[in-house]
């Protein structure tokens, strides 16, 4: 899990309007807390649901979220979800992401 803290501790969020992004930081960065607290025996199932509870705070925010944004948040919730095991092609965001 030293991966995740390394994630968020690198230049992630970098394409976009800065005032969105660092809404959306602290969000991100509270998915990759929860991430760790679960730990490496974490169900598949509450992985998920750890990632649909910060779409929910993501979600908020759609009305400000444009393309470059939307690309940048994609990117992050991939990686990490990649990071703890969740394959990419599952399109997971896809799931719980709102209208942006």
């Amino acid at each position: 899990m030293g991966r995740l803290r390394e994630y968020v501790q690198g230049d992630f969020l970098n394409e976009g309007h800065s005032d969105l992004l660092n809404e959306i930081r602290p969000v991100l960065i509270h998915l990759v807390e929860r991430l760790e607290e679960l730990g490496p025996c974490a169900t598949e199932n509450q992985r998920l649901a750890t990632f649909a509870a910060a779409f929910e705070l993501i979600n908020r925010h759609e009305d400000e979220i444009e393309t470059v944004e939307r690309e940048s948040i994609l990117k992050a919730v991939y990686d990490i979800g990649e990071i703890v095991g969740l394959d990419r092609e599952a399109e997971l965001a896809e799931q719980w992401r709102g209208d942006w």
